[in-house]
Formats: structure tokens, sequence, C-alpha cells
């Protein structure tokens, strides 16, 4: 089993006429998850740690903002990062990570800047516009980032995505399992039937990867 990294991340939101959009950056073919479209974020740094006795949201908050700046030139204060969620990858993955998801506000003229060996285009998007692209080919997304944004997908405007974000008051944890199935492998969490030791038999919460379009359920 491959150590556990701490990481956080930050969907970076702003208003558009098409309503709310998101920042998506494409990593290079090379490194870990080539030509994936993710969100700014990366590893947590002895630097993101201020005091001892830290939390450690309050630690990926600074990462999280760190991350914004360096992979994009947007700045943002981690107080004004909202804690969304937590996510932890199978026992089996090669690389992995505890990851730390925020959501957070830039204004909508905001101007990107990429650094040249880390990250080779950028996308500003609606939700539904970028699940709609990957599920056409046009772009890949890691599994955190497609329900991340599958479940921002119904709203209209970034204060609805805030709202939704700002009333988390205990922000769900995915501790991932994969699943092999005749589609192709299925990742379930906490509820589903088929994870581990689950006593909830009809439930469903996972994502049927496999051939696209990719199929989220989440029944309780």
């Amino acid at each position: 089993m491959a150590d556990l990294q701490s990481a956080a991340t930050v969907v970076l939101l702003r208003d558009s006429e098409e309503g709310a959009e998101l920042l998506l950056l494409k990593r290079p073919q090379h490194g870990a998850f080539p030509n994936a479209w993710v969100f700014p974020g990366g590893r947590v740094e002895v630097d993101d740690v201020v005091n001892d006795d830290d939390e450690e949201v309050d630690v990926a908050r600074r990462t999280a903002a760190r991350e914004s700046m360096e992979e994009t030139g947007l700045a943002i204060n981690p107080a004004d990062l909202h804690h969304y969620s937590v996510w932890l990858p199978p026992i089996q993955a090669a690389v992995r990570f505890h990851t730390w998801f925020f959501v957070g506000v830039v204004p909508e003229n905001s101007q990107v800047e990429l650094p040249e060996t880390e990250l080779v285009e950028h996308v500003w998007v609606t939700p539904q516009g970028a699940i709609d692209m990957h599920q056409r080919g046009e772009i890949d997304l890691m599994p955190p980032t497609f329900v991340t944004i599958q479940g921002l997908a119904a709203a209209s405007s970034v204060q609805d995505i805030v709202a939704i974000a700002a009333a988390v008051v205990e922000p769900p944890v995915y501790t991932s399992h994969g699943v092999k199935t005749d589609e192709g492998m299925m990742l379930v969490w906490d509820g589903d039937s088929e994870y581990p030791e689950s006593e909830n038999t009809n439930g469903r919460h996972r994502l049927q990867m496999g051939d696209r379009p990719w199929v989220f359920e989440q029944v309780l």
C-alpha cells in the first residue's frame, strides 16, 4: 500500500453570462495524472504550517490558497475558502493523497497565468459544461473531480454554489473502494451496498466508470 500524503485543492469559481464557471487545468503528459483536467491544488508543504497546534483543515486552506497562486496566479485569502469535502483513494492506488477540497470565488475578469512546466491549458466552464465535455471524451476528469462537479451542476450561480458550500457543517469524507464490474471499474463509498461491511443492502453511492458516459448514483 502506497503511503498516504496530505494535499489540498480548490474549486475556483467566477460569474459569467452563462452562469457560474469553474476553473480546470490540464496536466502535462508526464508525471502524475497525465492529461487529466484538475482543480488547482497540490501537496501540503512544511511552510503551510504556521503554528504547531494548527488544525489540519486550516493548514490545508493555506495549501489550497498557495497552490492557487502558484498554478494560476490567482490570489485568494485562505479564510475565504469553504471546506467542501475530503477524499481518500482506494488502497490499491499507486499514488495516494488525503485531499481536502475547498470552494473559493475570484473576480469575473481574473486572468490566469499558468506555470510553463506544470500545466499546459486552462478553461473556465460551467459545471454542466465540464460534465458534458468529459462524457463526450473531450476532456478527462479524475473521479473526485467528476463527482465534485456533478454535485455543483444544478446550481445556476456562484452565489448558489457558495451557499451550498457554506452550509456544509460536516464535510463528507469519500473513502473510495474499487470494485471490478463487467462494465469496468466502479468506485463505491460509505452507504453503498458494495462497500466493505455495508449493512445497507439497497444503497447506491457509486461511480460506474469504464466506457462513457460515467454514471454517478447516490441513493442512500
